[in-house]
């Protein structure tokens, strides 16, 4: 992400009438050339320069068809709509004249105009404000408080979440979504998700079930029946791999939409390649989907994407995705020593690094495995299948999806069942996406904490497909 400006002050609202000379004596405004009514009546004409209230407010949306602009007042958050015309002026925070299509939604600005009439005279780009731009991995903590830039900001009780489509809630955003947010002395006022996401079905996936899927570089997961998962909205490759038989498409994604990719003409007879693993320290566990490894000899795999974690006592686990597709490859795993774990030991010996021993020359030259690197960090056991997620677990609490009714509800895209219905209460984020024939799927981001206690969400009705 990248700071474009951030300063710590926000500007007080104020609101008046001014007339003639008492307008520049009040806003400090040079005045236009009024009428001779306006000294003996109070009354204000509608001309470039004329204005008798100002505000500090947040740019929520533009009207170009009828005209209007419509703002949100940070510190009442109530908003308020404004029409412009030929004589309305815009300017950047420098001061420099700028056209309307430079204003964007979710930026932050200087406002004058005529309260009574509703028309907007003056807009100007904050240099009070602040912009994130290219914001991803969106994570509200406890709800209310956000990370940016290794700052901590708080959301505005008043915040207003826009889209292409129109306004959102803070539950819409998911982690995958390329966001901006604005706001003002360390005040989140506004986020736009610039680019959202759409959803991805697979069909035809019974021999897959239990494998891997890849969408484009990073995005991994493990393949389970009647999956649906929430994709950034872009053009990406699919890889789909499970028991030697893989494929690959390229698939288009649109927000809000849902695309089906069949992955049953993709089933074939199986390749297998051998892996020469390199790790220490020596007595490392290896997991491969799963599975302990024995990795003193060469390690049969089939060809595709395969899950593997290595651990260690007082060394740090690594959870990586791996990519097969040659007849021989060469592994090396290093893990690193457990800071927690090396405070309580000789500081030479915590010192030292281990130094790698050279990868066996059996294996052809820069012939390595692809390493996949992911924002989720995976676990050392396979996902339990989806008919078990929605069992009930004596002594664990539960986190209920109460509404809308009669949909498909997904945990991470994995299939739970028709609402009303429940999964094991664990802490972290995740992405509850509903779905109804006929209507619009919906996918909202849920922090569970570490509470004993149950949880229950109900979420607005799905809006029916026109």
């Amino acid at each position: 992400m990248s700071v474009k400006s951030k300063k710590n002050r926000i500007p007080k609202v104020l609101g008046f009438m001014c007339a003639g000379l008492m307008l520049s004596a009040c806003a400090g405004q040079t005045p236009a050339p009024q009428p001779e009514q306006t000294a003996e009546t109070g009354f204000v004409p509608a001309l470039a320069g004329n204005y008798d209230s100002i505000d500090t407010a947040l740019v929520v949306r533009k009207d170009l068809q009828n005209g209007t602009i419509t703002f949100l007042n940070t510190e009442l958050g109530k908003k308020y709509t404004l029409s412009y015309d030929g004589a309305t002026s815009y300017a950047d925070k420098y001061s420099q004249p700028i056209s309307l299509a430079q204003v964007d939604i979710g930026s932050m600005a200087d406002v004058t105009f005529m309260h009574g009439r509703k028309r907007l005279n003056s807009l100007k780009l904050s240099a009070e404000a602040f912009i994130y731009d290219n914001v991803k991995g969106f994570s509200a903590e406890n709800g209310r408080n956000i990370t940016l830039g290794g700052e901590l900001y708080s959301l505005s009780r008043d915040l207003v979440v826009m889209t292409d489509t129109g306004l959102a809630e803070l539950m819409d955003i998911n982690g995958m979504d390329r966001l901006r947010i604005t706001g003002m002395d360390h005040t989140v006022y506004g986020i736009v998700v610039e680019e959202g996401h759409g959803y991805l079905r697979l069909t035809g996936s019974d021999h897959f079930n239990g494998g891997w899927i890849q969408i484009g570089d990073n995005l991994v997961s493990q393949i389970q029946p009647d999956m649906l998962l929430a994709v950034p909205e872009g053009d990406y490759p699919v890889t789909v791999s499970h028991r030697g038989s893989s494929g690959t498409e390229n698939i288009s994604v649109k927000e809000g939409q849902e695309i089906s990719l069949d992955v049953s003409r993709w089933v074939s007879e199986p390749e297998y390649g051998s892996i020469i693993f390199t790790v220490i320290p020596e007595d490392a566990r290896v997991y491969i989907d799963g599975e302990k490894t024995d990795t003193s000899d060469k390690v049969r795999l089939s060809y595709g994407i395969h899950q593997m974690v290595a651990a260690a006592d007082s060394y740090v686990t690594v959870s990586r995705y791996i990519k097969v597709g040659s007849e021989l490859a060469n592994l090396n795993i290093i893990l690193e020593k457990d800071p927690a774990a090396s405070a309580s030991e000789n500081k030479t010996e915590a010192a030292a690094t281990p130094t790698p021993t050279p990868a066996p020359t059996e294996a052809p030259q820069g012939n390595t495995v692809e390493l996949i690197d992911v924002a989720a960090t995976p676990t050392p056991t396979p996902v339990p299948a989806a008919d078990a997620k929605d069992a009930v677990t004596v002594g664990q609490y539960r986190v209920y999806i109460d509404a809308p009714t009669d949909a498909e509800v997904y945990k991470d895209g994995i299939y739970l069942g028709i609402s009303p219905v429940s999964f094991v209460r664990e802490p972290g984020n995740y992405v509850i996406t509903l779905r109804r024939s006929g209507y619009h799927t919906r996918s909202y981001t849920i922090s569970v904490a570490a509470e004993e206690s149950d949880l229950n969400y109900s979420f607005s009705e799905l809006d029916p497909i026109d």
